[in-house]
């Protein structure tokens, strides 16, 4: 029986590709050029890296600044300026279609619900603003991001302190997020069980703890056939 659901927060909850634009237009104003193609490097290159365990952990965040003011030839000042306006800038959209709806579906039937989120460009604490200017951290009983917890997707450590905290097997647990190596293959790897949301159609993977919804509204409808 599934006592606890934990969910990713960019791509997942909120709307990464509003942020990202956010964050670009930023950045782009106060160096005065496009920078979209640079930022888009940057964070390609930091996913290879977690996906390779080639991050310290917990170093995650820090790095992708690094790497991008390197890149942009900038002080890490702008970055840290362009993150604070982005995160200014946006407004309810950022709230990803159904995600009020499930998340208090989940609370109103018992189970534990936390967030397990990696971090690039801005802290986790912009994060932590976010939810809690709109209203969803209340749903949640505890956040865990990788530049406070020193740990990353699709690292096991990230997924089992928690559980570790919560007195929760992994057999007891499932994570949804929407990638498939940090989220999905991570998960299930830490032994939970897993669901992918998969906006592009679903991608044929066979996994007796795994499975694949196209929008997250169909998550209710999981947890009430149980897993």
């Amino acid at each position: 029986m599934i006592k606890l659901a934990s969910f990713d927060v960019w791509g997942t909850i909120l709307d990464l590709d509003l942020m990202l634009t956010s964050f670009i237009n930023s950045l782009s104003e106060l160096i005065g050029e496009d920078v979209s193609a640079d930022v888009i490097r940057v964070r390609k290159r930091v996913k290879e890296l977690r996906r390779k365990f080639e991050i310290k952990p917990g170093g995650d965040f820090e790095l992708s600044q690094e790497l991008l003011a390197e890149k942009l030839n900038t002080e890490i000042d702008l970055i840290k300026r362009a993150a604070a306006k982005a995160t200014l800038k946006i407004d309810e959209s950022i709230i990803m279609e159904g995600v009020d709806q499930v998340l208090k579906f989940i609370k109103e039937n018992g189970l534990k619900l936390i967030i397990i989120g990696n971090v690039m460009f801005w802290p986790s604490s912009y994060t932590r603003l976010i939810l809690e200017r709109f209203e969803l951290a209340r749903y949640f009983d505890r956040q865990y991001y990788s530049d406070e917890v020193e740990a990353y997707k699709p690292m096991k450590e990230i997924f089992l302190r928690p559980l570790s905290e919560f007195r929760v097997s992994p057999g007891e647990a499932v994570h949804v997020g929407d990638s498939f190596s940090e989220d999905f293959q991570g998960a299930l790897d830490a032994g939970l069980h897993a669901v992918l949301i998969s906006r592009r159609g679903r991608p044929k993977i066979h996994h007796r703890k795994g499975l694949i919804i196209e929008n997250i509204q169909e998550l209710i409808t999981l947890l009430k056939r149980g897993f």
